[in-house]
């Protein structure tokens, strides 16, 4: 059947290539896609590798690696054709309050001269990442974004979609731990998102994650869920935050693989690891003719770097040169046309003076008008196929006519009836919980019975017995040696005789004192008259030094007190010099030694005892997070304390106790107290109550007093029957001004399945075609 109006859709559109260069930390991924039609496909792909990081090597190697990584991806273009217009995907470090910062926009700038590429606009990784998880979640992401490279790691904090904060570090110790580590240098929320999504592992690193202890610093709510994001996710999100920013369509978007690309046979993957083997191309084409290269910008500043804030960048303004550029593109004849592939459909054009649609702009109305003749093709060509025009003619001359439009009415009215019989939708309400904390003293007890009213918990003590050996180094120092020797003659000039006991003190006039061996006797002088002088009685004894060293090696002729007689009534005097004091200072098994032993041998065991005292609990049992008694038995120390060593070591064994009791009863308690004073427009989550027994004091023997603290999240109230019964039918715009009056709402997101164009954005009108789901933000 030959339409006559068919004859106006006799324009082509040339394909439009854009490249895509995306700087990581330590690579740069070079992407060259083709538009066609609105559509955008991946036609190459490289990534080249940096010596080390991109913020420290030389500007003749970043140049070096960028040209490497976009001629090579480039070969897969048919010949004669070079990209210019480029974008940037950029990490968060090098922008700013949304711009390049001025030495890494210098640097771009550069590359850009040097490689003759035309900057249009520029996305940040992260952001892209975000987006991109967004589109696939339907909802804003809130996650703890870490960057894994081979020496370094990244960690942004995105909070419903947005980044809040970034920190880089060198890897120490494992990544889970510089991660952790980074994250305590972090501006830290109340609470961390309870999620942490990885990219650029090409192992998977889960597992590491999930079995790393988080630091209790880290205001997790509970342990983070681990995303492993595939190999080039990060490429195929700054693609497709592109496409999106510029009002295009991914033909791979619904691919969960690595970047694609295509060749005449269609779709094929290739790994960035391979060799890259370039596209055939086709021996002849119509009238092939080079487009003219796009000029470069004379200046490069930073409004050129795309994306500005809150602008859509289909409403900026164009440039002269393309403006001038396109122009010439539209006015080419059809037969000129670039003709990459032989089968390729030829999407026509209508005349724009013939379009009954209101337009903002000549790209608004191209695209419009691509669309309307696909839909008009696509539904005449069909029914040229499977409708006979003389068949139908005939009908009517028949009489038939009738037949003929009740069956134009079905054809008409059935899918619309369809569309809204099956129409469904999906409302994900993104929600900001609030905290609810409450503490208060409970009772651990072996002989009172489990009363969540009285805040008391009914257990039992069980104990192991641990055994085990410590070692340290000895600290007590003490003096070793002999105390000088010698003979006195011990003077007495009284009256009467002086009987003088074993130890008695004699003191040298430096202070040093000895003692006598033994007891002696001093008879007294003869009797005599005032004015006759007698000489005192005398007799000798042998003396020891109270004190070690040489210093109590005295010289003869020294005088000595006695006890404490005065010195005129008895005197002692040495005829010769003592000698034998010698000392010195030993190492020796301390007090404090044995103490710190003991202490360290108990906390050495009370892994093993916990592992222990594990094995031994029935099922729903759980231990308090403290030992009731730790006593140290048959403890022995290879040297006793004062003994010469340089080295002690202490046996024993420690018999440990703890508390055992069932896990539901510290449960109900706990929600018991959590359900008091609660506002009547919210509600408890019960799937995130953290428990902490805080402050664990033995009262006896039989009772351990404690603190329970009680944490969790409180959502709003929502009656999603009463919800869905008012909003059936209604506008996504009328749906979203009641859903924002709701509390607590971060984010709102509705979609429809199916979603076709064109149709009115409303709700469904059978309420069980609506499905709410309630997202946690954070």
């Amino acid at each position: 059947m030959n339409l006559p109006f068919l004859k106006r859709f006799n324009k082509k559109i040339l394909p439009l290539y854009y490249l895509v260069l995306v700087l990581r930390e330590e690579k740069v991924q070079a992407i060259i896609t083709e538009e066609l039609g609105g559509k955008v496909k991946t036609v190459g792909f490289k990534e080249e590798h940096f010596s080390t990081s991109i913020d420290e090597i030389s500007q003749e190697e970043f140049l070096e690696k960028l040209d490497k990584a976009i001629s090579q991806a480039e070969s897969s273009l048919p010949e004669n054709i070079k990209t210019q217009k480029t974008i940037f995907g950029v990490k968060d470090s090098w922008t700013d309050n949304d711009q390049i910062k001025k030495e890494y926009l210098s640097k771009l700038k550069k590359a850009s001269e040097e490689l003759e590429l035309i900057p249009i606009g520029f996305l940040v990784i992260s952001q892209a990442i975000a987006h991109m998880l967004q589109q696939e979640e339907g909802s804003p992401v809130s996650a703890i974004l870490t960057e894994i490279n081979k020496k370094s790691v990244t960690v942004t904090l995105l909070r419903a979609g947005k980044s809040i904060e970034t920190k880089s570090s060198e890897i120490h110790d494992s990544i889970p731990f510089t991660v952790d580590t980074l994250l305590k240098h972090f501006d830290i929320p109340e609470i961390l998102p309870s999620r942490i999504i990885i990219f650029n592992g090409k192992e998977d690193l889960s597992q590491e994650f999930i079995s790393h202890t988080w630091s209790k610093s880290l205001p997790f709510l509970h342990l983070p869920q681990i995303t492993n994001l595939p190999e080039g996710f990060d490429a195929r999100s700054v693609l497709f935050g592109a496409a999106t920013q510029m009002g295009f369509e991914v033909l791979e978007k619904n691919v969960p693989a690595a970047i694609k690309t295509h060749d005449k046979e269609g779709m094929r993957n290739f790994s960035t690891s391979e060799e890259f083997t370039p596209l055939a191309k086709e021996s002849k084409t119509v009238n092939q003719e080079p487009l003219e290269q796009p000029k470069l910008y004379k200046k490069l500043e930073a409004e050129d770097f795309g994306f500005v804030k809150d602008i859509d960048v289909a409403k900026m303004p164009v440039r002269q040169e393309e403006e001038r550029e396109v122009q010439e593109l539209e006015e080419k004849p059809a037969h000129n046309a670039l003709q990459s592939d032989a089968n390729r459909e030829e999407i026509p054009q209508i005349d724009s003076d013939e379009a009954p649609v209101e337009i903002k702009s000549s790209k608004e109305f191209s695209k419009i008008l691509r669309n309307i003749s696909i839909v008009i093709l696509g539904l005449l060509s069909g029914i040229a196929r499977k409708i006979n025009i003389k068949n139908i003619l005939s009908l009517f001359s028949k009489g038939k006519s009738s037949i003929v439009i009740l069956i134009v009415l079905i054809l008409i009215v059935a899918p619309i009836a369809c569309y809204f019989l099956f129409l469904k939708a999906t409302i994900a309400l993104t929600v900001t919980p609030k905290i609810s904390e409450q503490n208060k003293n409970i009772l651990f007890s072996t002989t009172k019975a489990t009363d969540s009213n009285k805040n008391i918990i009914n257990g039992e003590f069980i104990s192991v017995s641990e055994e085990g050996n410590v070692s340290t180094g000895a600290t007590g120092k003490k003096d070793v040696g002999t105390s000088a020797k010698g003979t006195v003659t011990i003077f007495n000039s009284l009256a009467q005789a002086k009987n003088l006991a074993a130890g008695t003190i004699l003191k040298a006039p430096n202070g040093l004192e000895f003692t006598l061996d033994s007891s002696v006797t001093i008879e007294a002088v003869a009797s005599h008259s005032a004015d006759q002088t007698v000489a005192p009685e005398k007799t000798t004894a042998n003396v020891t030094a109270d004190q070690l060293g040489k210093e109590s090696n005295l010289p003869s002729g020294t005088k000595f007190s006695v006890g404490a007689f005065d010195a005129a009534d008895l005197v002692a005097k040495n005829d010769d010099p003592f000698s034998g004091g010698t000392k010195k200072e030993v190492t020796v098994v301390s007090k404090n030694d044995s103490d710190k032993l003991e202490k360290d041998l108990i906390k050495q065991l009370e892994d093993k005892a916990k592992k222990d005292l594990q094995k031994k609990l029935s099922q729903n049992k759980i231990l308090l997070s403290a030992f009731a008694s730790e006593t140290l038995n048959k403890k022995s120390l290879n040297a006793k304390v004062g003994d010469q060593t340089s080295q002690v070591t202490l046996t024993g064994a420690v018999e440990y106790q703890e508390f055992s009791y069932d896990k539901n009863d510290l449960t109900a308690l706990s929600k018991s107290l959590l359900s008091k004073d609660i506002p009547s427009n919210q509600e408890i989550d019960y799937n995130n109550i953290k428990i902490s027994v805080l402050d664990i004091k033995n009262i006896n023997d039989e009772e351990i007093q404690a603190n329970l603290s009680v944490k969790t999240l409180l959502l709003p109230k929502i009656d999603q029957g009463k919800l869905t019964k008012d909003l059936k039918g209604k506008s996504f715009n009328f749906a979203k001004d009641a859903l924002d009056k709701l509390p607590q709402i971060e984010n709102i997101d509705i979609k429809l399945s199916p979603n076709l164009p064109f149709l009115p954005k409303n709700l469904p009108v059978r309420e069980k075609n609506i499905k709410i789901l309630i997202k946690i933000n954070g």
